[in-house]
């Protein structure tokens, strides 16, 4: 691989038990997208993954968490802390987050992998995590019906809101001043400083992922062939395209090399680049490079150039 030519690097998990890599590269300007690698990670299916410029981690209804260190291509073997399905994962600065079926969260150290905390409270299975951008704060949704805010810096619960429904993901804007709550149909777009709904987004469709294309804008997929822009503040749709044959598993957007990228993967084992061009007044992705995976996907994560 050219490390001039290389742009990102696209990890897939699978229900069967398998974790599938493909770099995306520049060559004599056409995008290629390239495996990169393939390991059987688990004995059961993939739940969940996430990365940052190191490390690749993967959750599974075995209950492990699996390390690889990106950098020497080496496994680094298994965290074995909870006692229920893993179900979501989030690296901040040293930490890693993790969330389980057994309603805890754990804290790991990514310097020694040990479990610093334990954090406990949810009366149900926990179904995702997200940390805030300033790290003092995060939040979880439950099986218990309950969203709840977690002090980090106290490593304690600060608030329980009842939500009276089973929300599956939460996610906070990259400027922290938002979080979006997942359920059925809908994503609710809350304030961080009154912890109030703003506005709400209707797919029409159940939500499998959500990515912020920038602050103020939130592409949604699911159990649709179609990929919608959101405009954040008001919950209004700016727009949609058909972007695969088969319901939508997970999408993310990244800035790479300069450039905007949002990648999705479908149930059908499709992985799909698309070009975004941030200055175009009308959104139209331009798809760049696609993959027949071959595999059933379950989550998705992105890894680009280390910023030295």
């Amino acid at each position: 691989m050219e490390e001039e030519n290389f742009i990102m690097e696209i990890v897939v998990g699978t229900y069967e038990k398998f974790l599938l890599g493909y770099q995306l590269e520049m060559n004599l300007d056409q995008f290629l997208l390239k495996p990169s690698f393939i390991t059987e990670a688990h004995l059961q299916s993939i739940k969940c993954i996430a990365s940052n410029n190191k490390f690749l981690t993967s959750g599974s209804t075995d209950e492990r968490i699996q390390l690889f260190n990106m950098k020497t291509r080496k496994e680094l073997g298994a965290l074995l802390q909870h006692n229920g399905t893993v179900t979501s994962l989030q690296f901040f600065e040293n930490f890693l987050f993790s969330s389980s079926e057994d309603n805890t969260i754990c804290i790991w150290s990514t310097n020694n992998w040990q479990c610093l905390k334990t954090l406990s409270g949810h009366k149900n299975a926990i179904n995702c995590i997200a940390i805030h951008p300033n790290g003092k704060l995060a939040m979880s949704v439950s099986k218990d019906k309950t969203l709840r805010t977690w002090n980090l810096v106290k490593g304690r619960s600060a608030y329980v809101t009842n939500i009276k429904k089973i929300a599956d993901t939460v996610r906070f804007s990259p400027d922290g001043s938002h979080f979006l709550v997942s359920c059925e149909n809908k994503v609710d777009i809350y304030s961080v400083k009154t912890a109030s709904i703003i506005s709400t987004i209707d797919f029409q469709h159940k939500v499998s992922d959500f990515t912020f294309v920038k602050d103020d804008l939130v592409a949604v997929g699911g159990e649709s062939e179609n990929i919608h822009f959101y405009d954040l503040l008001s919950g209004n749709m700016v727009s949609e395209f058909k972007a695969h044959n088969s319901r939508i598993k997970a999408i993310q957007c990244v800035t790479a090399s300069d450039e905007t990228f949002l990648v999705s993967v479908a149930s059908d084992g499709h992985l799909k680049v698309w070009y975004l061009d941030l200055s175009e007044e009308e959104l139209k992705p331009r798809k760049v490079a696609k993959v027949k995976t071959g595999s059933r996907p379950t989550c998705m994560t992105i890894m680009t150039k280390a910023e030295n």
